[in-house]
């Protein structure tokens, strides 16, 4: 279910809308080297890091509701596990400006959190459910930092259905496919990978099994049980 590959490869633009360091968009360079490539990202960090590894590509800080684009400019935009972050009334304008900049015809690759069996499990709405708990042992956790001068805080990791995305989205999309992957293993390997991030050793032997086991967990596909989502659209001609 990886993302990458419902990018089209006749695509002449992409945006990556929430690129954090750029490994989507270095990802995309790899597989399409001719695509010239975009993105936004509110954490200054992130950005830093994602202009170093990406010197070719133009991007900005941004959020998802107001695009720093040209009306139909990219032929893709993929917005990956980054609308669970958005405040609920910014996601419907967020969409709209994914619309807004893409070329008729383009398309739309979006994956977020599903509302399956298993989303009561996503470590990041500890902070909400446990928050003693949650200070005690993460206290401020390294994704936290982006939203420091932000207009929003971190907000609830909601878990979205089929109908909620497309509802969201609106009129004017054609549905090209839907996926819907992981159970138990993906926000179970989620957990165990937090005090690997938390201390840096992202590289790790043992991070990069369980970064493994998650993605193992989302390519097999359980339906409505899901824990992960991706849609992929097209906007009308």
């Amino acid at each position: 279910m990886h993302p990458i590959r419902w990018v089209p490869p006749e695509a002449r633009e992409l945006l990556d809308v929430g690129c954090h360091v750029g490994a989507f968009l270095t990802h995309c360079h790899e597989f399409f080297p001719e695509i010239a490539l975009a993105g936004v990202e509110i954490d200054d960090d992130s950005l830093e890091h994602a202009r170093r590894a990406l010197p070719f590509a133009e991007l900005h800080k941004s959020g998802a509701q107001s695009l720093p684009f040209p009306d139909a400019r990219f032929d893709c935009l993929t917005c990956i596990e980054v609308l669970e972050h958005v405040p609920a009334e910014d996601r419907r304008s967020s969409l709209d400006e994914f619309r807004r900049v893409l070329r008729p015809g383009g398309r739309l690759i979006l994956r977020t959190p599903h509302a399956g069996a298993f989303a009561f499990l996503d470590p990041h709405n500890l902070r909400f459910r446990f928050p003693g708990l949650y200070r005690k042992i993460v206290g401020k956790g390294a994704r936290d930092a982006g939203y420091d001068n932000w207009t929003h805080g971190v907000v609830w990791h909601h878990h979205f259905s089929r109908r909620e995305l497309l509802d969201l989205a609106g009129e004017g999309w054609d549905v090209k496919t839907c996926r819907r992957g992981g159970l138990l293993l993906a926000p179970l390997a989620e957990i165990l990978r937090w005090p690997f991030y938390r201390k840096g050793l992202v590289n790790h032997p043992i991070c990069k099994a369980l970064d493994a086991l998650f993605d193992f967990d989302l390519g097999c596909p359980f339906g409505p049980a899901a824990y992960d989502i991706l849609l992929v659209l097209r906007k009308r001609l």
